[in-house]
């Protein structure tokens, strides 16, 4: 008796909150049914189709995208997972709504196992503290402070041609070999603190970022590791607690460190890192330590993953296509010239057009983010329809970029899909490697300017060379856009 009155007060305890969920998932539906395109099978929707296998669904997403558009013409795709509404864009006229919109800046659960990492910086915040945090963090990345990280950028990108020596002639995976050199360019700006992962990868820091990034990335993908209950019984959740602690452990030594040496004036003024930056805002804006932390583990994490990602896709177009990636060689040439330890400038950057172009389709191709999400916390108008509250928006460069109404031919790579007059044919957000908006990449350019360094300095020095074709390499969509098998190509000295 009882347990039966226990149980009756859990359910009229709980019975206006279902009411309220059921109300909410029939609005949705009622929404939804106005937009072309099917809602899935009964109860499950679109699961079936999509999985959580990163290395299926882009495919998948891409291929119904396409028929969507060509069936329907409409560059919207509507998608259910049991009782989530997700809507994906497939243009950038499309995208525009939610990308513009300085209201719906909250992204989705997805997110939330990166919280105990990364806390709530810059790239899980929302609200006022992410607006504030913008607000503050922007003047950091100005040309006058990126310029002074090229002399970095040059370093560490000569250390990793340096060792790349050793290996010429041989097939190297390059994803671990670009992956040590953007932790290495990432730690001394972001920290002020030569990690030397390059030559010593097997540091606990490094081990731990590494971990990190891949329980995190299993987390997410897994039904059954949602619960932390099943995490612990598997061991994983005390794998990703040690990890945390040394990555922490870590990130507060080289704070405190760096404290004391500001407050000595042993900090050269051409030689900030971002952590100077953020501990000179530190009464101006009220930050404490952790809010400190946060930022920087936050820029340690996009700034080398996303890069690496970045650059060994490029890397993997290049060796695929030998005549475009001579072309991209001679014009590093014409500009560097035959000084072979000639530190690449900003200027120089700005006349290497062509490689820009390849760099740009490779991100094309295979952009670092494949997908993003924001959870709608009110109705937002998208063209002609109503994206009810609570919903999902999915943000993917990855379909975007291959919708091949904006790009024919679009899993071929084509430099020549940025030439100036095929760019200022398309709508802007065709385009959106580091998504656009008030919440684009705040590093958008710090990337760039590295990417452009490592690929110049790789190329001058090394010709790359793959066995199989571009459609070879097999990916997985997931935190990044991971190479399955690396980036296995030959190199071979010039």
């Amino acid at each position: 008796m009882i347990l039966y009155l226990i149980l009756l007060g859990f359910v009229v305890a709980h019975l206006p909150r279902f009411y309220r969920f059921v109300q909410e998932v029939r609005r949705m539906k009622r929404l939804s049914s106005v937009i072309p395109g099917d809602e899935g099978v009964f109860f499950a929707g679109h699961g079936f189709e999509f999985g959580m296998d990163p290395q299926v669904m882009p495919h998948r997403a891409v291929a119904r995208m396409n028929r969507t558009v060509k069936e329907s013409g409409v560059q919207l795709m509507k998608l259910w997972f049991i009782h989530e509404n997700v809507y994906m864009p497939t243009n950038g006229e499309t995208v525009k709504y939610i990308l513009d919109s300085n209201d719906e800046i909250t992204k989705g659960v997805e997110y939330d196992v990166l919280v105990p990492w990364l806390g709530t910086g810059l790239l899980i915040s929302t609200g006022d503290k992410w607006k504030s945090r913008r607000k503050m963090l922007t003047p950091t990345f100005h040309f006058s402070m990126l310029d002074g990280y090229l002399a970095i950028m040059n370093r560490h990108a000569k250390i990793c041609t340096e060792l790349l020596e050793d290996r010429a002639g041989t097939k190297v995976d390059m994803y671990p070999v670009v992956k040590m050199c953007a932790l290495d360019i990432i730690c001394e700006t972001a920290m002020g603190k030569e990690l030397d992962s390059q030559r010593h990868a097997n540091q606990p820091y490094v081990e731990a970022i590494v971990n990190l990034m891949s329980l995190g990335t299993k987390i997410a993908m897994s039904f059954h590791l949602w619960t932390p209950l099943m995490r612990y019984l598997l061991g994983i959740q005390q794998s990703y607690d040690r990890s945390l602690i040394i990555a922490h452990k870590f990130s507060k030594s080289v704070i405190d460190e760096r404290t004391e040496a500001l407050k000595r004036g042993e900090v050269e003024s051409n030689k900030r890192a971002f952590l100077d930056l953020l501990l000179e805002l530190k009464e101006q804006h009220s930050l404490n330590d952790e809010d400190i932390r946060e930022e920087v583990d936050t820029f340690m994490f996009e700034g080398h993953d996303t890069t690496s990602s970045g650059m060994g896709w490029i890397v993997w177009c290049l060796a695929c296509n030998p005549d475009i990636q001579e072309r991209a060689y001679e014009e590093v040439m014409k500009v560097l010239g035959d000084d072979p330890d000639r530190d690449l400038t900003r200027e120089d950057m700005g006349q290497l057009i062509y490689l820009e172009r390849c760099i740009k389709e490779s991100m094309r191709l295979y952009p670092p983010v494949p997908f993003a999400s924001r959870q709608l916390q009110n109705d937002l108008q998208c063209g002609e329809y109503l994206l009810p509250q609570h919903s999902n928006v999915s943000v993917s460069p990855f379909v975007i970029h291959r919708n091949e109404s904006i790009y024919p031919n679009a899993t071929q790579f084509n430099p020549d899909n940025f030439l100036p007059e095929r760019v200022a044919s398309r709508n802007p957000y065709d385009y959106i490697p580091f998504s656009a908006g008030p919440r684009n990449c705040i590093g958008q350019k710090f990337a760039q300017y590295e990417e452009k360094i490592m690929t110049a300095l790789l190329l001058r020095r090394f010709r790359f060379k793959s066995d199989g074709p571009l459609s070879s390499q097999r990916f997985a969509a997931e935190a990044i856009l991971r190479p399955i098998d690396g980036i296995n190509v030959m190199v071979i000295r010039r």
